[in-house]
């Protein structure tokens, strides 16, 4: 138990309450933090009202779309800068102290540099675990609500988004084949076709036809200018018959062919685990929906990353500290991203196993900055 309790032992003497020392350094820090997310976020927005400018003149619908657009992705916003941010933060403060030498006043005090920076580290670590669910509970929620407005704002423009053309799904009781989806008229045109199969994965029968239209309630579907094939126990030909019109009672509905697969950054950890059972069941890849599972994870854990890298980076600047960090900022920020981004896409497409993509980056950066920590010896 004693064991347990050493380091919230240890951490209630060191820093309850904060010392003159660690107010004067975390303060700084924090401030320049704030002040840089601020900063980047809003230029992040200014190019984003610009890009969406075009909607402003264009859209036939009301701009408030193009404004709400933007609103709903500001916390996407808030999510992409705050590593960058971070990292530029503590680069920045932390080489201040060594290019005015107060770092080395603090050390020559007996104040080890590990003790110096860890209420940053600790800070680090506590942005990983607010991010992780910042992600969760908002940004998801808002991509949402952006797409929204974006796909009301671009058909406004006339532009065509969210549409199927041609799409060969699994059902519940069968396979289907659809063309073009008209969500307007809750209408398939073109072509739908529907195979329905046994348990045993023997056919009972096919329909083809020109146009279906969904009926909300009761639950149905008509199908118009339809020809009916149906098959016995042997797959022996039956009957094939031909209507003008008939109503059938398939299990799915329109959204099931409007939006077969759903965007895995716009679902919660919950939604992703429903989103893979949704997959299985419509014969639909998922592999990429288990990548983002681990990417709820282990993304925000760049914010402790970059942190430690910044830290000890700082710690070794001896000229302008603005100009290294933001250098320093750059260079591990980017690089980060591509190992990143590769090791995803790697993940995705079977090359490497789901975990080892999604963690090596982070495993990597980490294990740089502890060996970067043991070289410098201090």
């Amino acid at each position: 138990m004693n064991l347990i309790l050493a380091p919230f032992l240890w951490f209630k003497k060191e820093f309850i309450p904060f010392r003159t020392l660690d107010r004067y350094l975390f303060f700084d820090f924090f401030k320049t933090f704030i002040g840089t997310l601020i900063m980047l976020t809003s230029m992040i927005v200014i190019y984003k009202f610009t890009d969406v400018m075009k909607y402003l003149v264009s859209s036939k619908v009301n701009q408030s779309h193009v404004y709400l657009h933007v609103l709903y992705s500001l916390p996407s916003m808030v999510d992409q800068v705050v590593a960058p941010a971070l990292m530029f933060s503590v680069c920045f403060v932390i080489g201040q102290f060594s290019v005015n030498k107060e770092l080395v006043a603090m050390m020559v005090a007996g104040v080890s540099f590990m003790r110096i920076i860890t209420p940053i580290l600790f800070f680090g670590i506590v942005i990983w675990l607010v991010m992780t669910l910042f992600g969760q509970i908002v940004v998801i929620p808002a991509n949402k609500n952006a797409q929204i407005q974006f796909s009301i704002m671009a058909k406004g423009s006339n532009r065509l988004i969210d549409f199927v053309y041609q799409l060969h799904i699994k059902g519940k009781k069968g396979f289907y084949y659809v063309y073009w989806i008209d969500e307007k008229e809750n209408t398939i045109k073109g072509g739908f076709n529907y195979f329905e199969i046994t348990p045993d994965g023997y056919p009972t029968y096919t329909v083809s036809s020109q146009k279906a239209k969904f009926i909300p309630s009761p639950h149905s579907w008509v199908l118009y200018d339809a020809e009916e094939v149906r098959f016995n126990e042997n797959l022996e030909l039956v009957s094939r018959t031909k209507y003008a019109e008939k109503t059938y009672d398939f299990p799915e509905d329109l959204a099931y062919f409007s939006k077969p697969i759903r965007n895995p950054e716009e679902m919660n950890f919950f939604e992703l685990a429903d989103e893979i059972q949704s997959r299985i069941t419509k014969g639909i890849p998922f592999r990429n929906v288990i990548v983002q599972q681990h990417m709820a994870f282990s993304m925000p854990l760049m914010s402790f990353v970059v942190v430690t890298l910044g830290a000890l980076a700082g710690a070794i600047t001896k000229r302008s500290a603005g100009v290294a960090s933001l250098g320093l900022t750059i260079a591990v920020v980017l690089l980060y991203y591509i190992l990143n981004s590769t090791a995803k896409t790697l993940a995705e497409n079977g090359a490497l196993p789901i975990w080892i993509g999604m963690w090596i980056t982070p495993v990597i950066f980490t294990t740089a900055a502890y060996y970067l920590y043991r070289k410098m010896n201090i």
